[in-house]
């Protein structure tokens, strides 16, 4: 049986939106492939339109990754023109700011969005989102009066981003290569940690519980923790193959590696542990 996976290339996008100035059409494909902590969306922009307000996040932190085209991102320090193969994370807080505009086609993945509390925060209207929807941030007070019985307490302002920040970093992810007759980590698997691959160029074979797959550009496909993400990347081709693999960073992690029987335990980002032949319940 194959792993399931969504070509980011060909994929169809079927979720329009043309709504305020801002439009874009997307898929959603982090459910397809079965992620639970991990999301992944599809777009494909239009030329000087923004695909969203501008904005950031508390409690997510989303990367993207350009497929083709010439997107415009805007962040805190200005605008620039990013180009295929371009990686740009956007950690959670106010660094994190930005929209894109096209022309391009480009995914965007997500960590926290299934994890509450979060909060978005659109800078240019002064409007904040959450699980209850959408709110004026000029109501936010920074204390408690009429939730208990004291007395009125006097207003407080309440801190807001700065104007700019350094622009984020963008990696040319296509550097990342896997030679022909290499391959990837031994055989494993992670409890505490999912794992999203994207095969940027070449044909490499993707070992997983089910059997093996070819995999060609554009594929990609995710690890949910536990002996169900078991995998292995390896290049049997002539030609090198390029990867791009995000995951979760959560700990503890604790590591499998079947073919020897071998874990890897990482308690906290000081400790980490080797043990054999450790038997799982069930």
């Amino acid at each position: 049986m194959s792993v399931t996976k969504v070509n980011i290339i060909g994929v169809e996008l079927v979720e329009p939106l043309d709504e305020a100035g801002f439009r874009h059409v997307a898929t959603s494909v982090g459910e397809r492939l079965g992620a639970h902590r991990i999301g992944a969306s599809v777009y494909q922009a239009e030329a000087g339109v923004p695909i969203w307000p501008f904005h950031y996040h508390h409690g997510i932190e989303e990367w993207l990754y350009v497929i083709a085209g010439a997107p415009v991102l805007r962040e805190p320090a200005g605008e620039r023109t990013l180009a295929p193969g371009d990686l740009v994370c956007f950690p959670t807080g106010h660094r994190g700011a930005h929209t894109v505009k096209g022309p391009g086609r480009f995914v965007i993945l997500a960590t926290g969005e299934h994890v509450e509390p979060w909060m978005c925060v659109y800078p240019d209207s002064g409007k904040v989102s959450g699980p209850e929807g959408i709110l004026l941030r000029s109501s936010a007070v920074g204390y408690w009066h009429g939730e208990g019985t004291a007395g009125a307490s006097e207003p407080e302002e309440v801190a807001r981003e700065p104007e700019g920040s350094p622009p984020r970093p963008a990696l040319d992810a296509a550097t990342v290569d896997l030679e022909p007759g290499g391959a990837g980590e031994p055989y494993h698997y992670t409890y505490g940690r999912e794992e999203l691959l994207l095969v940027l160029a070449g044909a490499p074979t993707l070992r997983h519980p089910r059997g093996e797959d070819q995999l060609e550009a554009g594929d990609l496909a995710c690890f949910p923790e536990g002996p169900a993400g078991a995998h292995q990347l390896l290049n049997r081709g002539q030609a090198v193959a390029r990867v791009l693999t995000l995951t979760t960073t959560g700990l503890p992690a604790n590591t499998c590696f079947p073919d020897t029987g071998r874990w890897l335990f990482r308690h906290d980002a000081q400790r980490s542990s080797w043990a054999s032949d450790v038997v799982e319940d069930g």
